[in-house]
């Protein structure tokens, strides 16, 4: 018993933040992906752009990297929009349900229900997608092969997912000053001009840069897929490029949540 007691150590700060994290992030996981307007909204938006795949022609190649490259192209194209409004209420919603008294009078601080709403309630939001795409994959495995499984799931790591986080982060926090209504028409208005106004439009856009969110330096570098703004830009993609994409987009997402965290913390004294 002495041996048992010596080796047992109180949690330190750290250990306590990351418990009261991992529940907030369990509670507003399973909270968000209870919500059918989550998984309606989401997949409405994927059927919409796949029912019409772009580019045309390309569900008959052999090659398994562009087919899936291409697939998640199509899958990334709207669903974001789709993410980012369902989740834009969740800033907000204490404030709605006159929780903000209760919530700070508990142990748990601002920073773990943040992060862990951003977490938990994220994660929930892509669900639908995730299991979209395993749908497919699981229909193009019936017709091409077990060799599809690998690079679907490469594909969905390097151009869907950080795209997801990027507006999962940023539809967390910036709702908290905008409000939900004003973020979902700047979201909205924000995904097409930075990924669908090309720089054939005249327009400054990042759109065909490293810096779009729409996956096409991954996609192009690293799975022959499609790249639209980007070949009008007369870019290649290589792989430092893709990565460079990728870790801008995971970059601003935390940055994102890093400013809120520390903006709310100086107003709260939680």
């Amino acid at each position: 018993m002495t041996a048992v007691l010596e080796r047992t150590a109180p949690p330190t700060a750290a250990q306590g933040r990351l418990a009261k994290t991992v529940a907030a992030a369990r509670y507003e996981y399973l909270m968000q992906v209870r919500r059918p307007a989550v998984w309606l909204v989401v997949l409405a938006l994927i059927t919409l752009r796949c029912a019409s795949p772009f580019p045309p022609g390309f569900t008959s190649t052999t090659d398994h990297a562009t087919l899936v490259a291409d697939w998640a192209f199509n899958f990334i194209m709207l669903c974001p929009i789709g993410v980012g409004a369902v989740l834009a209420d969740r800033a907000r919603r204490e404030a709605r349900l006159e929780l903000n008294d209760l919530l700070t009078s508990t142990p748990t601080s601002i920073g773990p229900r943040l992060w862990g709403k951003a977490i938990g309630a994220g994660a929930a939001t892509i669900t639908p997608v995730a299991v979209a795409w395993v749908g497919l994959l699981g229909y193009l495995t019936a017709q091409r092969g077990a060799g599809v499984i690998p690079v679907g799931l490469a594909a969905f790591a390097a151009i869907i997912l950080p795209a997801l986080l990027f507006v999962a982060a940023y539809s967390v926090t910036i709702p908290y000053l905008t409000g939900p209504a004003l973020y979902r028409l700047g979201l909205f208005g924000y995904w097409i001009w930075g990924n669908m106004v090309g720089p054939r439009y005249g327009i400054p856009t990042p759109a065909g840069t490293p810096f779009e969110p729409i996956g096409e330096y991954p996609s192009g570098a690293w799975f022959h897929g499609v790249m639209f703004d980007a070949k009008q830009r007369g870019v290649h993609a290589t792989g430092g490029e893709a990565v460079l994409s990728i870790s801008f987009l995971l970059l601003a997402a935390l940055a994102a949540l890093a400013i809120t965290h520390y903006v709310l913390s100086r107003r709260s004294p939680s």
